[in-house]
């Protein structure tokens, strides 16, 4: 076993207490700690995650939106030079190049109408 599983992990639970996971019994305890090092980490991306989802959709949202998004097809978040935000139809290849926006990313709606990033910010 790695010098990982021994390091202290505390978790802050919802109501404050904290928990520290340490000096676990070596012969029945680095198997159930290590579980709950992994399932701490898996948390830590889902919640990264979550945020990040958050975040585009907050941006999305308070974007100008002009259509009726259609569930399952691309749309295309671009900046003004004012600093305000759109969402388009319209592929970034496929704009004259002396329009002055900038590229920020494309999305696509799911079935519950969240904002999905599909290709990273160029």
């Amino acid at each position: 076993m790695s010098n990982e599983l021994d390091k202290i992990i505390k978790i802050d639970d919802i109501e404050g207490k904290v928990y520290e996971l340490d000096n676990w019994k070596p012969e029945q305890g680095n198997q159930v700690k290590k579980y709950f090092n992994e399932k701490i980490l898996e948390l830590k991306r889902d919640y990264n995650k979550l945020v990040d989802d958050f975040k585009w959709n907050k941006i999305i949202f308070e974007s100008e939106i002009t259509f009726v998004p259609v569930i399952g097809k691309a749309y295309y978040l671009y900046k003004k030079e004012n600093g305000k935000k759109f969402m388009s139809l319209i592929e970034p290849d496929s704009w004259n190049k002396s329009v002055k926006i900038k590229f920020i990313g494309s999305f696509m709606q799911d079935s519950r109408q969240k904002w999905n990033l599909i290709e990273p910010k160029k």
